[in-house]
């Protein structure tokens, strides 16, 4: 997808998918609710960056959840901090839409290295983003706030990502004191599949010779 970044009065959410708005509007909330104590504070938005670990495990639970319309995942194996190697579940489809994002200027990207000589990628919305977030549809802003509230009483999730040496991540609601469920996010699937032998032509010609 190739789009010119737009300006002004020419701005058209419709230019952005279903798909990509529901990202946006994904990064709006988790830059603009920052737990504080036992509660979630409203920040400035602009001033925060979402790591794109996190981006990706959250892009995956909506998924599993049914949110995104193209999205699908595949087992990719990836390093955190420049050292141990993890294999999660990553959508490539949303990470094609970060980065067409990017393009049209509507988010921004940050690359940082660490003590453990790793590098950490984040991204925040742009000015022209926060544009383009007053033209989503209620219903795309319905579908990112349901996921961040517990379906039985209504309070804000807590997403716990624990990368140390048995990493895992859950959702848990405090006020239940429950947890929703682990995120399958680091377990790889096992996907049945059937194969059978391709030879070229040039590879039975070569063998009748």
């Amino acid at each position: 997808m190739t789009i010119e970044p737009s300006t002004g009065d020419s701005l058209d959410v419709n230019k952005l998918t279903r798909d990509q708005q529901l990202l946006l509007h994904t990064i709006d909330y988790l830059t603009k609710w920052v737990k504080g104590g036992d509660h979630y504070l409203q920040t400035d938005s602009e001033k925060v960056w979402v790591k794109e670990l996190p981006l990706w495990a959250v892009i995956y639970y909506q998924i599993v959840k049914g949110s995104y319309e193209s999205y699908d995942y595949a087992p990719t194996s990836i390093q955190f901090f420049g050292r141990s190697s993890f294999t999660v579940n990553l959508s490539y489809e949303g990470v094609d839409d970060i980065e067409d994002l990017r393009e049209l200027e509507i988010l921004e990207k940050i690359r940082l290295s660490t003590s453990q000589h790793g590098f950490v990628t984040a991204y925040r919305i742009t000015e022209l983003g926060f544009k383009f977030l007053e033209l989503i549809p209620e219903d795309v802003r319905e579908e990112v706030h349901n996921l961040f509230y517990c379906e039985h009483c209504k309070t804000h999730l807590d997403f716990f990502m624990n990368m140390g040496d048995h990493p895992d991540i859950k959702i848990d609601c405090p006020e239940c004191d429950v947890s929703d469920f682990e995120l399958d996010f680091l377990e790889s699937e096992d996907v049945s599949y059937v194969s059978k032998p391709y030879f070229l032509r040039i590879a039975k010609k070569l063998v009748r010779d």
